[in-house]
């Protein structure tokens, strides 16, 4: 058997272009290009904490945020309610205002009618 016959010959360039990415990836899967441990193990662990102290810094941050606005929420319907509060009291006085105002005229037509033309 000829050197020429074997299949990766036959491929040409690309053929050995496939046969060196094969033995790249074999290499680095069976950790000989690459070391097994990419990132030491103390690197990890800072990476870890600083994370873990970013992540507990932005929950107590939301927490502060939700009591701002909870505050916030219960001044407005504090306000709300002295407002609705007002305009029917302004509203009750204009009611008894017109009955006042009614009841004047019922006794004002009743005089009419008895008085005569």
């Amino acid at each position: 058997m000829e050197w020429i016959q074997t299949p990766i010959a036959q491929l040409g360039a690309f053929g050995g272009f496939l046969g060196v990415l094969w033995l790249v990836g074999h290499l680095v899967f069976r950790g000989h290009l690459v070391p097994k441990t990419l990132v030491p193990r103390s690197t990890l662990d800072d990476v870890r904490a600083d994370r873990d102290e970013r992540v507990a810094e932005a929950n107590a941050d939301a927490d502060e945020w939700r009591r701002l606005w909870e505050i916030e929420r219960d001044a407005h319907e504090l306000t709300r309610r002295a407002r609705d509060e007002e305009i029917r009291a302004a509203l009750a006085a204009a009611t008894e205002g017109a009955h006042v105002a009614a009841s004047l005229l019922r006794e004002i037509k009743s005089r009419q009618i008895e008085a005569g033309p």
